[in-house]
């Protein structure tokens, strides 16, 4: 985190003055700011503040300046923005692009809301359109998500923002030869693929997740809602009822096997090309509709004018009828107060950690327990892995799941753990949650380290399980 906002102050000399914060994350800031040289316009300034030692900074700026190269190349496409300066600052990198004014996409897509195939074909297209220009010049975007995509109030295109190989240089470690020794992952999760989520992000990474945004878009369900425990793949429909053709499309797109997809976004391209051809053009209700053309009205034929009527005649005078009573209010009833919903306060990335050896401890000093107990005061490795892996199942999903909603290390810190809107789990959620906590494993404790830099402090088995760890 940073320690300071940088809203109020100027950078390079006057000329980018910060007035307002538009986002942040783990590893950088972005403000809107106002360009002093060209009459004060609206333009994004993002920060980023690589954790790197003094004697590597020169590999790390080499690769800050190939990135931001790489994003002016691209800001030549005018459903990308520009990259209007780079420059380094206070030890800090700064990035100053066009100012996109538009929503994002996730005004539009969202859980519940579920899009029509005609509106998702069109969207598929205008995405790979520009997703086939950056996949030519070379690049991966590693984070296509809703968010991601602005629609731009002028013309109604999507235009694709925050391209994740820059924010990667936040995250990369170099050793004094300038070899990246740490390459942390840049991505969404549930718009990521498995080969992504290793740390190898290939082309087909990003239909990976055009596919994804065009599933739930079809479907209103999350990504989240939807991998198979089986065998990973995608299941999704039975979920809705579209056309083969167009299934087939998204299918293709969001294979787990990356051999199985489509390879580049042109190839992506070419085949929902292929499946528009045989529908009627109606353009997705995203984009503006041209007003039509003006066409010159023709007088009206001339009409004889109707004869004169007679002289009016006030009718004769009429007694008006008695008043009537106004018709009985029935009394007015306070309505029922409605307690508001409480505030989630989440739990620090501290106080986790605590909680989590002193759980550790337990269970570890409890497997020996049971272990010497059962082999005659003889301690072995298997048998004790044996007896933590048996009562680290027993232990958190059931307490978590209880109505103290934690385990002894939680209770110890004053932290518990709830569903989306803070009621208690189920013994399901609690064990899906405990067995997620093997993915964090194998991805070498990234996703415990998650609850450090996500906005609720959600690990990745907290996502996985829709859980949330909060103060009580």
């Amino acid at each position: 985190m940073f320690r300071a906002s940088l809203v109020g102050t100027k950078l390079q000399n006057g000329r980018y003055h910060i007035t307002g914060e538009l986002g942040e994350g783990g590893i950088g800031e972005t403000f809107l700011a106002e360009d002093a040289n060209y009459f004060n316009e609206p333009c994004v300034v993002k920060r980023l503040k690589p954790q790197q030692q003094q004697s590597v900074w020169k590999w790390v700026q080499e690769a800050f300046e190939k990135e931001a190269k790489t994003l002016k190349t691209l800001g030549q496409h005018d459903q990308i923005p520009r990259l209007l300066a780079y420059f380094l600052e206070n030890q800090e990198f700064f990035l100053v692009q066009e100012f996109v004014k538009g929503n994002n996409l996730r005004k539009d897509i969202y859980p519940g809301k579920q899009l029509h195939e005609h509106d998702v074909s069109y969207l598929l297209r205008d995405i790979l359109e520009v997703l086939e220009f950056v996949h030519q010049k070379g690049v991966i975007h590693r984070d296509i998500t809703p968010e991601n995509l602005m629609i731009r109030y002028s013309d109604k295109k999507i235009v694709i923002i925050d391209f994740g190989a820059v924010k990667e240089i936040s995250t990369q470690v170099f050793n004094t030869q300038g070899q990246v020794v740490i390459n942390s992952v840049v991505g969404k999760p549930g718009y990521m693929p498995v080969e992504q989520l290793g740390g190898q992000p290939l082309f087909c990474s990003d239909i990976y997740a055009v596919g994804m945004i065009g599933i739930e878009a079809i479907t209103g369900l999350s990504p989240m809602q939807l991998a198979n425990r089986n065998n990973s793949e995608i299941v999704w429909r039975n979920r809705v009822q579209v056309s083969d053709d167009f299934a087939n499309i998204l299918e293709k797109m969001v294979r787990f096997r990356y051999q199985e997809r489509y390879q580049s976004a042109s190839e992506a391209l070419q085949a929902v090309h292929q499946l528009l051809q045989t529908k009627p053009f109606l353009p997705p209700p995203y984009q503006q509709q041209p007003p039509p053309p003006y066409q010159q009205q023709q007088p009206p034929p001339y009409q004889q004018p109707p004869p004169p009527q007679p002289p009016y005649q006030p009718p004769p005078y009429q007694q008006p009828p008695p008043p009537q009573p106004p018709p009985s209010q029935p009394p007015y009833q306070q309505p029922p107060y409605q307690q508001p919903p409480p505030i989630l306060q989440p739990a620090d990335f501290g106080r986790r950690l605590v909680a989590y050896l002193f759980d550790v401890s337990i269970l570890a000093f409890g497997s020996l327990l049971i272990n010497a107990v059962m082999f005659g005061g003889t301690t072995t490795l298997v048998g004790w892995i044996t007896w933590y892996v048996v009562l680290g199942f027993l232990y958190c999903p059931v307490m978590e799941s209880s109505f103290l909603q934690a385990t002894l290390g939680k209770m110890a810190v004053g932290i518990i753990v709830t569903d989306l809107s803070g009621n208690q789990i189920s013994f399901e959620q609690g064990t899906k949650r405990h067995c997620s906590k093997l993915i964090s494993y194998l991805l070498i404790f990234m996703g415990f380290l998650m609850g450090g830099f996500t906005q609720k402090r959600r690990t990745l088995h907290d996502q996985l399980s829709d859980c949330l760890v909060i103060r009580k």
